[in-house]
């Protein structure tokens, strides 16, 4: 009998055993338990917030509210729902632990950071993703990881890339309709395109208080491809969609670079992705619009020709780069040396040749501005710690440079450009910098100039929010393209799924706030309606001044100016000993002779300084809505153009 149950016992163990293993226990247990924790966590935190109840800010309430019986049942649910699917699914489908790990990793994370831009809780989030991606990627096979039909990978990318770009041109347009652009950098643009739409000539006035040609101060001949689309579309909203296109338009050539290095499947997916959620694509387009813009598609494409050595390709993107902007032949010039140096066929006098060609048109452009246009203005702001004299230009900083190279190193990292370097390379899990071939660190040449040198003497050279980073990111993801490449596989496929990973938190963190735009237009949208009728009530043929807010709304126009302290005379004389009260010592307005409109604002306090001196000059109320818009005509205008003097349209 002792034998007998024995025996039972033993196979009731090995029966035991067997369902276990089947289960995929104790194998996949950790993926599927946190999985179903973080993902049932996140479905939580998610209606809770929708709910009004902050799980970090009100974690009390939270708690009480969120019953722990409840949790429990739902995860006990998952994970039996997943352990029969286990059971049930062939051996090569097996992926669902991971993927649910992988979800609810990222659905918690994201849910916490939605609309919420604390970086410091993003690092912590990141930590945490990092360990259990690593980990789900040591459960799945190189074969699962790639067996992603090519078909159905290229519809996720580009759903996915499309959907960013559709929220990066929505965002951005309701920040526009907000008044939340000014006229530095939106209201110049909106300028310059109604004069190379009307007369392909790109003059401004309000840019510097004059007429003179953009082209004077950035030679940033690129505007000329937009001008048959803004000749179509006559509102300045559409270079918000214009500039979201254009960022995410340098996902097509990455794609096609990935496929030449042979990343498929997911693999492929996620190296696109770490380009889609990376935030120096993304955040630039919140401020508010550049010619920068056309840098991550058009230096795509150069990467892609220099990869794929496209000959042809290579010298039109070569042009096209260079007329971006006076600085942008810098980009062309390190592709092409690195091509040089990299490549072993004949193919590599081609590198030689775009250098050369780019280097003497850098030459060329920035002597040009210096001598007839706003050159010397520019480079001083720029590399102000690297000019002896104020006025010195780009070639006087360059041999500078030369002279002293330990100063120029010792430029490079600065404690505000700590956390800086953090959010560039960490998305990246820094494999730009893992490789001994020391020519691609051609490739960073421009980002150490562009942003690390000249943020010390211009603090926003040095962020991830402005345009000066759009042209260095493309370089360094191709960078860590290149260096993920020579990894061994597994390892290159966990390396760019944690990057992915970690990109898409960070751009949650930094980018999801920005919807906020679109609920501030709704809750308020009469009220944004009036001022933009009010605004429309001002004459096309009118000389305007305006406030910094409501100038990139009127510059559709041949005359605007932007007002500012700088349009009052003042006497110092007159303040206070000891106080700098700027109010005391105005004595009037200048230039009023050249003005027909002032456009200001009630919010703004420079308005009711100016009042009494317009009237003063023979202005008077024009148009005004909701108390906030304040229009003044010159009196003669109204004569000279048969309207009845002194009236007031009042848009309720």
């Amino acid at each position: 009998m002792k034998q007998i149950l024995s025996q039972r016992s033993r196979e009731w163990f090995a029966f035991l055993k067997f369902f276990i293993k089947k289960c995929g226990i104790p194998e996949m247990f950790i993926c599927r338990f946190v999985g179903v924790y973080f993902l049932i966590s996140g479905i939580v935190f998610h209606i809770r917030k929708t709910a009004g109840l902050n799980a970090i800010g009100d974690w009390k309430e939270y708690v009480k509210e969120f019953p722990l019986w409840h949790s429990t049942l739902w995860m006990i649910f998952g994970f039996l729902v997943l352990t029969i699917v286990y059971c049930l699914v062939p051996p090569k489908w097996k992926v669902f632990d991971q993927i649910i790990l992988l979800t609810g990793t990222l659905f918690l994370a994201c849910s916490m950071l939605w609309r919420n831009e604390n970086y410091y809780l993003a690092l912590g989030l990141c930590g945490i993703t990092i360990v259990f991606v690593a980990h789900l990627m040591g459960k799945i096979s190189e074969e699962q990881f790639e067996k992603l039909p090519d078909k159905i990978g290229t519809v996720i990318i580009a759903v996915v890339a499309c959907a960013v770009m559709i929220f990066i041109a929505v965002t951005s347009t309701m920040h526009h309709k907000i008044f939340g652009t000014s006229c530095f950098d939106f209201g110049i643009f909106v300028q310059m395109f109604y004069s190379l739409r009307t007369n392909l000539t790109a003059v401004t006035t309000c840019e510097r208080d004059m007429f003179l040609s953009h082209f004077n101060v950035h030679a940033s001949f690129i505007y000329y491809l937009l001008v048959p689309l803004c000749a179509v579309i006559k509102d300045e909203n559409m270079l918000f969609a214009a500039q979201a296109v254009l960022t995410m338009g340098g996902i097509v050539p990455l794609y096609l670079i990935a496929k030449k290095h042979n990343y498929k499947g997911f693999a492929r997916v996620a190296l696109c992705l770490m380009y889609v959620f990376c935030c120096e694509v993304i955040l630039p387009c919140y401020y508010d619009f550049h010619e920068n813009a056309f840098l991550p598609t058009l230096l795509m494409w150069l990467l892609y020709a220099v990869d794929q050595k496209k000959i042809i390709l290579l010298y039109v993107m070569t042009v096209l780069t260079c007329i971006v902007k006076e600085d942008a032949p810098l980009y062309v010039i390190c592709i092409g040396m690195y091509f040089f140096f990299d490549e072993k066929s004949k193919k590599k006098i081609h590198g030689a040749v775009m250098t050369l060609v780019s280097g003497v048109y850098f030459v060329a452009i920035n002597h040009w501005l210096g001598e007839y246009g706003d050159g010397e203005m520019m480079a001083s702001s720029r590399f102000g710690n690297l000019v002896l004299e104020e006025g010195d230009s780009l070639m006087s900083i360059v041999g500078n440079v030369l002279k002293n190279p330990g100063y120029f190193f010792s430029m490079f990292v600065k404690e505000n450009t700590v956390l800086f370097l953090v959010q560039i390379f960490l998305p990246l899990l820094f494999l730009p910098f893992m490789t001994n071939k020391i020519r691609r660190f051609l490739l960073i040449i421009p980002f150490v100039i562009m942003n690390l040198v000249v943020s010390v003497s211009y603090t926003y050279a040095a962020s991830i929010a402005y345009q000066y980073i759009f042209g260095p990111i493309c370089l360094i993801l191709y960078m860590a393209v290149l260096n993920a490449d020579d990894l061994e596989i597994k390892k290159r496929n966990s390396f760019i799924t944690i990057a992915a990973c970690v990109s898409m938190i960070t751009a949650t963190c930094y980018a999801s706030g920005k919807v906020g735009f679109v609920y501030t237009y709704r809750d308020r949208e009469q009220f944004y309606q009036h001022m933009e009728e009010c605004l429309d009530t001002v004459p096309l043929d009118g000389s305007v001044i305006a406030n910094g807010w409501f100038l990139p709304h009127l510059a559709d126009r041949p005359e605007i100016y932007l007002f500012d302290r700088n349009d009052f005379e003042t006497d110092p004389s007159l303040a206070k000993e000891g106080e700098d009260n700027f109010e005391e010592t105005v004595t009037g307005l200048k230039e009023l002779e050249r003005y027909d409109f002032f456009v200001m604002s009630n919010g703004d306090g420079n308005t009711a300084l100016a009042i009494p001196y317009l009237e003063e000059d023979g202005f008077v109320p024009f148009a005004t809505t909701e108390n906030y818009v304040v229009i003044y005509v010159r009196e003669s205008y109204l004569e000279e153009h048969q309207m009845q003097p002194f009236e007031v349209i009042e848009i309720k």
